[in-house]
């Protein structure tokens, strides 16, 4: 695109418009800085064309250095744009010991920005006890930020961060799991947690579902297609949910009620044009998957941005960078960890930790030993939804009498499926038998397993455009559906 152009697209895009924000600008690598800097028009020679700019990040949740994302985008922010810093130094969310805590791990981060202006409870809860409501609580721990150690090994470590979990069960009056978390540096020391979790009857969720978003779910289209029906008419809040309620019961409708219920706040009582809602449900849909329902199981960077009243963080991999980070970038994630809890916070650890002071009065030691006996047995291996592990295409290279299309249009969420091999690839059967389609090359069992069940966690809408270029000739229709599953296996 030549400069006059580029300059044609900006005015177009920036038409009316005096201020930009710029919200987590700890993540703005040099591409998105560059783009920033286009749009508000930085190398512009008349003052009066520039827009002012204001961003807000905090260079110690600088979690994706991996990425290109580098404190030195802030410095040079204040540089380019003359720009005046404000530290917002309030936290609304954690007990003062947590604070203290996190304040301890990440003053001796290198580069940092806010040397000097420590973090500290906001003024509204400055004369609490600095363990809030836990100091009454928990006669134990008593509010600090507890540093537990157990025996080595994944499993050591699972069964004594639930049971800690199920002791503050019995302490809190309001208890719920739904705001209780469990956060590791990566996915593999989270596996025997959900096994644990489930043999004791804890309602458990794991975030590493990759799936596309609601709007590509067959119950948001089928709701989709039904507003479509009667474009132009005006519907009310009552209007949409009775549409709801014709289409058949899963997680996915009770997600999209969830939707609902936001839209109801927004338009308070009012009617909208078919239009507008399927513009806000596509807009909906593409950021959201519902409220939690159990204890959330997931790794730090996919906690970035959430909060939890209960954390219980694993122990292992915080001391090494990954590959493309700096040397301090798992201090500052385990510094985003940490903050995610409200009122609780139990660190595990097999020796002293990396990061955490042993010496002071908001953080205690603790060990325990686990009984490993105990453990569930046989040891069950989950196999989380994920589009990736299916063959996306499979459907729409049959032809009109093959039985998985058959079978497709009537299975629903939570039928039980059958994972069998056939010559090199597997495939997913239902309860008569019939093809349900095909996993990816890429996808085998966990080693030393076998198959115990399976259910349909998502049923797919897919198109031919969705499929790459490449293999259009082998498709032969423009559009069908995906059942992606859930698997069980056990160790043999």
């Amino acid at each position: 695109m030549d400069k006059a152009a580029a300059e044609a697209l900006r005015d177009t895009l920036v038409q009316g418009y005096r201020w930009l924000l710029v919200d987590e600008y700890q993540d703005v690598g040099p591409e998105e800085y560059a783009l920033i800097s286009a749009v508000a028009g930085r190398s512009l020679d008349d003052p009066d064309l520039r827009i002012s700019l204001f961003a807000v990040g905090d260079d110690d949740q600088n979690i994706y250095s991996f990425a290109g994302a580098s404190v030195r985008h802030i410095r040079q922010f204040e540089q380019d744009y003359s720009a005046k810093p404000v530290f917002l130094t309030d936290n609304y969310r954690s007990a003062e010991n947590i604070i203290f805590a996190a304040n301890a791990v990440i003053e001796h981060a290198a580069d940092r920005m806010k040397v000097g202006h420590d973090i500290t409870v906001d003024q509204a809860r400055r004369k609490e006890p600095p363990g809030g409501e836990m100091a009454a609580l928990d006669p134990v721990v008593q509010g600090r930020v507890q540093i537990l150690e157990c025996p080595p090994g994944n499993d050591a470590q699972a069964m004594a961060a639930l049971d800690e979990l199920l002791r503050l069960s019995r302490l809190i009056p309001d208890w719920t799991w739904s705001k209780a978390a469990i956060i590791s540096r990566d996915w593999r020391k989270l596996a025997p947690l959900r096994d644990y979790a489930e043999a004791l009857g804890v309602p458990v969720e794991i975030a590493n579902e990759q799936i596309p978003g609601l709007w590509r779910m067959r119950e948001m289209q089928e709701f989709i297609g039904t507003l479509r029906e009667d474009r132009g008419q005006l519907f009310s809040v009552a209007d949409l949910t009775k549409k709801l309620n014709a289409i058949p019961s899963s997680r996915w409708t009770k997600l999209i009620g969830e939707g609902l219920g936001i839209l109801a706040r927004e338009i308070d009582g009012r009617s909208l044009p078919s239009e507008d809602i399927i513009e806000w449900l596509a807009e909906w849909a593409g950021e959201t998957w519902g409220e939690q329902r159990g204890l959330k199981l997931l790794t730090a960077h996919r906690a970035k941005g959430l909060e939890f009243d209960d954390v219980v963080i694993l122990d292992g991999g915080w001391e090494r960078p990954s590959r493309n980070e700096d040397q301090d970038a798992p201090r500052r994630l385990f510094y985003v960890a940490m903050t995610r809890a409200r009122r609780n916070l139990t660190v595990m650890s097999n020796d002293n930790h990396e990061y955490l002071p042993t010496q002071s009065q908001a953080i205690v030691s603790r060990t325990v030993k686990p009984d490993l006996a105990s453990f569930p047995r046989p040891r069950r291996y989950f196999q989380s939804a994920e589009a990736r592990m299916v063959d996306l295409s499979f459907a729409g290279r049959q032809g009109n009498s093959h039985p998985v299309l058959v079978a497709t249009s009537e299975a629903r969420i939570g039928d039980a499926l059958t994972l069998i091999r056939d010559r090199d690839r597997w495939q997913l059967t239902d309860a008569k038998g019939r093809s349900l389609g095909r996993m990816a090359k890429s996808f085998s069992p966990p080693a030393n397993t076998k198959f115990v069940r399976g259910e349909i966690a998502a049923i797919l809408c897919w198109r031919k455009d969705d499929s790459d270029e490449a293999f259009y000739h082998t498709i032969r229709r423009e559009a069908w559906e995906v059942i992606v599953p859930e698997l069980v296996f056990e160790e043999l």
